[in-house]
């Protein structure tokens, strides 16, 4: 499965990220990160898996499986009430979920 380098860029950028930063967050050198961007040369799959944690976006997105950084493929659409809910849980726990709940109740 080709991997797409211009995804991996794009998202580099919207992160506000330099090659030398991210290179460095993910423990790999500028060089390596910038073969990887311009589709010179494919990351192995743990290289692949740690570039998409460090971005906060999907192994899916990077290979251009899906259009949306956050969706693997074959996933569901979920609602946006149901998208806040879970991102909601991630951040504050249900402690958050319930704080949530309770201001869209009294809307």
């Amino acid at each position: 499965m080709p991997f797409h380098g211009e995804r991996l860029k794009e998202t580099r950028d919207m992160k506000g990220l330099t090659q030398r930063e991210l290179a460095s967050i993910a423990g790999m050198n500028e060089v390596q990160l910038s073969r990887y961007e311009n589709s010179k040369m494919e990351p192995a799959i743990s290289t692949l898996e740690n570039l998409a944690r460090k971005l906060e976006v999907s192994t899916d997105y990077l290979l251009g499986l899906t259009n949306d950084p956050r969706k693997h493929y074959g996933d569901t659409e979920i609602a946006e009430e149901e998208r806040a809910i879970i991102e909601t849980y991630r951040k504050e726990g249900w402690a958050g979920v319930a704080r949530l709940g309770v201001q869209r109740l009294a809307q």
